[in-house]
């Protein structure tokens, strides 16, 4: 199938996932204008980011060829639990709890995908991640989305 030996198989599929994904942005992408630098047209950014993943995903898949273990990772359910159901869980809080409490269920829940989690330490990270997130969304940009609770 592969006419040369992959060290490390997850990285080389993962790398290939990448690349696939890039050549999907540029071909769909390629019908919008592009602009210039300091006139970025609608397509600019979705090509640029989309160059960039295959440029990561074939340096990714290169080194797998190269360095690297053949064992694929078994799967961890608990990060991807947490992780899409702190994403579930913002999309059912934002419009009815607000911005900030949102914000802070999501950062703790997700926070504890991992088990070196601790949760004096997520309280705080949820904090900082709710306040930082109404600086910058409702003060900077100047969104129009509810801070608290109705």
């Amino acid at each position: 199938m592969i006419p040369f030996h992959v060290k490390n198989r997850q990285d080389f599929y993962g790398g290939l996932l990448f690349v696939a994904f890039g050549v999907f942005g540029v071909y769909f992408g390629r019908s919008y204008a592009l602009g210039t630098i300091i006139r970025m047209g609608p397509g600019y950014l979705p090509i640029v980011l989309s160059y960039a993943l295959i440029v990561i995903g074939a340096y990714i898949s290169i080194k797998a060829i190269r360095f690297g273990e053949s064992t694929i990772e078994q799967y961890r359910w608990r990060p991807i639990i947490l992780v899409l159901g702190s994403i579930v869980i913002f999309a059912f809080f934002i419009v009815k709890f607000g911005l900030v409490l949102s914000i802070f269920l999501v950062t703790f829940v997700s926070s504890f995908g991992t088990r070196q989690a601790r949760w004096m330490g997520s309280v705080i990270l949820g904090i900082f991640m709710a306040v930082l997130s109404t600086f910058l969304f409702i003060y900077l940009l100047g969104l129009p989305i509810q801070v608290w609770p109705r």
